[in-house]
């Protein structure tokens, strides 16, 4: 509550309310104000901020306190479950540990910077980068939108690079991937459904289109025309570890898209959706997915991400290759597109990327064997 009182020819204004650290009343008192109008007004802004906000001022308010009310109240609203759940995450294995203690005025850049290259020892430079990245942003949102610290005291922050040189992406040369493909259509020895091609299925769509695990879980049979011989991409499937499954929107805007397929993989994917009915009658306890998933586990349920991921790397120490990841398939089939000649904004379009420089970095490797031998062409052309 505000109350107003005039000090000489001068009004002033005293604020009482509750420290949410403490509990203990507190006040905060400013005047100079000409008229006891333009005094109100002050307060009733001033008001609004501690209403609103509920943070403690002065930077006095705790690291874990602030933390808490930005994840819960201004960044889950805000952001995608599962973006929410990679920060959550990572305030409170790494962040809270560490800092949950200070005030917030009592971080310093030196101290922080310290923390930063111990990081360094045991995460990678993009793991560090996103714990930082958390860090940061609500800092400048203490500054900017808070009012609760006057500046970021972790600007300028040097993330340690990584030093030995290490390959952007893993994927399949045209020969492993023949093996792993030849190693799939057998089942495993201790594979309970032995009749299923699910996951050859599976594995030869992510090969041969480039989508991303989660896309290919959330499909159903409605998002392919097998008259037009087009995948539709609208959604993607989110599996958060030890949580529910939910579907979610795709990556990026690009990432919702329309692409074709080819002849191959349609005669698979026709093959594949009577084969689940098959395996249907076949198995007492193997159910159909009630709705009309491609890919789904024995109960009708989406399959688990990790589920694949291990099925993925059973197939690679059988068939004698390194053992990757599912979304080293997504990697394959980009590599082998430039490889064959084509254009890098089809492939970029076809991938989902949400631009053209970012298919360019990633095959970065690809595309200046592509400049290359396009160079050489030319150089034989004008010697013509």
């Amino acid at each position: 509550m505000a109350y107003y009182r005039k000090r000489g020819d001068k009004w002033e204004y005293r604020i009482k309310y509750a420290d949410r650290q403490t509990g203990k009343t507190k006040e905060k008192t400013k005047g100079g104000f000409r008229t006891k109008k333009e005094a109100q007004l002050a307060a009733a802004e001033e008001e609004a901020k501690i209403n609103h906000f509920g943070f403690a001022e002065n930077g006095n308010e705790r690291v874990d306190n602030f933390f808490e009310d930005w994840l819960e109240v201004y960044k889950r609203p805000n952001v995608k479950p599962i973006t929410y759940s990679v920060q959550e995450r990572n305030v409170r294995l790494n962040i809270l540990p560490r800092w949950g203690n200070y005030r917030l005025k009592d971080i310093t850049r030196t101290e922080y910077q310290k923390w930063i290259n111990e990081l360094r020892d045991h995460y990678s430079e993009g793991t560090v980068r996103r714990i930082h990245s958390i860090m940061s942003t609500a800092m400048v949102d203490a500054v900017h939108e808070f009012n609760i610290i006057r500046e970021n005291p972790i600007q300028k922050i040097k993330i340690p690079k990584d030093n030995e040189k290490v390959d952007k992406i893993s994927y399949f040369t045209m020969e492993q991937l023949e093996s792993f493909l030849n190693a799939v259509k057998t089942p495993m020895k201790h594979a309970k459904y032995q009749a299923s091609i699910q996951y050859y299925a599976l594995f030869t769509l992510l090969a041969r289109t480039g989508l991303r695990i989660g896309e290919a879980l959330a499909l159903t049979w409605d998002d392919i025309d097998f008259e037009e011989k087009t995948l539709s991409i609208e959604k993607t499937l989110v599996y958060p570890l030890n949580s529910t499954p939910y579907l979610s929107t795709p990556k990026s805007k690009k990432s919702a898209r329309t692409i074709r397929l080819d002849d191959a993989t349609v005669k698979l994917m026709k093959r594949h959706r009577i084969n689940q009915k098959e395996v249907c009658l076949m198995y007492e306890n193997y159910k159909p997915s009630q709705d009309n998933v491609i890919f789904h586990q024995h109960d009708g349920r989406w399959l688990r991400t990790n589920v694949v991921r291990e099925y993925f790397k059973e197939v690679c120490k059988r068939a004698n290759l390194p053992v990757l990841s599912p979304h080293a398939l997504r990697h394959t089939h980009a590599v082998h597109l430039l490889e064959a000649g084509a254009n890098i904004k089809y492939v970029s379009e076809r991938l989902g990327h949400a631009s053209v420089k970012v298919t360019a970095d990633t095959y970065l490797h690809v595309t200046k064997k592509i400049e290359d031998e396009s160079l050489s062409l030319y150089e034989r052309y004008v010697k013509i």
